[in-house]
C-alpha cells in the first residue's frame, strides 16, 4: 500500500522528469532550427581528370573561359536525352556570346574489355553525328564518379556550373524543349552576375 509520502515522492521524480525531458526537447529543438540555417559549402565539379569521346584529356579548367557551362548527364540508351540533343547544341551556339558553354556526360561507354569499350564510343559518336550535338562530351571517369555521377541515378539529368566548377542552381531531371531550356539559362545566368 503506497502512503502519503510515497505518492509525494513519485510525483515530485516524475515532474523532475517530464521538466528534464521538456529541456531536453527544447534544446533539441533550437540546435535543428540552428542547423537548419548553416550554410553548406557548395557542391563543386572539380577538380577532375577524364577524357572526351575523341581521347583528348579534360580537366575542370574546361569550365574556366565561361560564365556558365550546362552539364548535361546522358545515355546512349536513352530516348529523351538522344531527343534533347539537337535543341542543346542550337542553344550553345545562341548563348556563347553570353559565356555558356554546354558540355555532355555520357554514362554507359565504359567497359572492361577494350573491343566492347570502342564498340561504346563509336555508338557515342555516331549519336553525336545524327543529333547535332557536336559540343564536348566526356568520358565518365572515377573523379566524376567521386564528385557527381555516384549520386546520378536517372537520365537525362542536367545541372550548371560557373567558372571555378561550383554548381550553380538546380539539378533538371529529364529532358526539356529548347524554349524550356533557354528560360532555364537565362534565370540560371543571373545567379552568376
Amino acid at each position: 500500500m503506497l502512503l502519503l509520502p510515497d505518492i509525494l515522492e513519485m510525483r515530485y521524480y516524475m515532474n523532475t522528469k517530464s521538466r528534464r525531458n521538456i529541456l531536453v526537447l527544447i534544446i533539441l529543438s533550437i540546435l535543428l532550427i540552428s542547423s537548419l540555417g548553416a550554410k553548406t559549402p557548395p557542391q563543386r565539379l572539380s577538380p577532375f581528370w577524364t577524357l572526351n569521346l575523341v581521347g583528348e584529356e579534360v580537366t575542370e579548367t574546361i569550365f574556366t573561359p565561361y560564365r556558365l557551362t550546362l552539364v548535361n548527364i546522358w545515355a546512349t540508351f536513352c530516348p529523351p536525352c538522344l531527343q534533347e540533343m539537337p535543341a542543346l547544341a542550337e542553344l550553345q551556339k545562341e548563348f556563347a556570346d553570353k559565356g555558356v558553354n554546354v558540355i555532355g556526360i555520357v554514362t554507359d561507354v565504359y567497359h572492361t574489355n577494350q573491343k566492347i569499350f570502342n564498340q561504346n564510343v563509336t555508338t557515342a559518336n555516331y549519336i553525336l553525328d545524327q543529333t547535332g550535338a557536336h559540343y564536348t562530351h566526356l568520358l565518365p571517369s572515377q573523379d566524376l564518379q567521386d564528385l557527381r555521377l555516384k549520386d546520378s541515378q536517372i537520365v537525362p539529368e542536367t545541372f550548371f556550373v560557373d567558372n571555378t566548377g561550383t554548381i550553380v542552381g538546380q539539378t533538371y531531371y529529364g529532358a526539356r524543349s529548347k524554349n524550356a531550356w533557354k528560360k532555364i539559362i537565362e534565370s540560371t545566368l543571373k545567379l552568376v552576375d
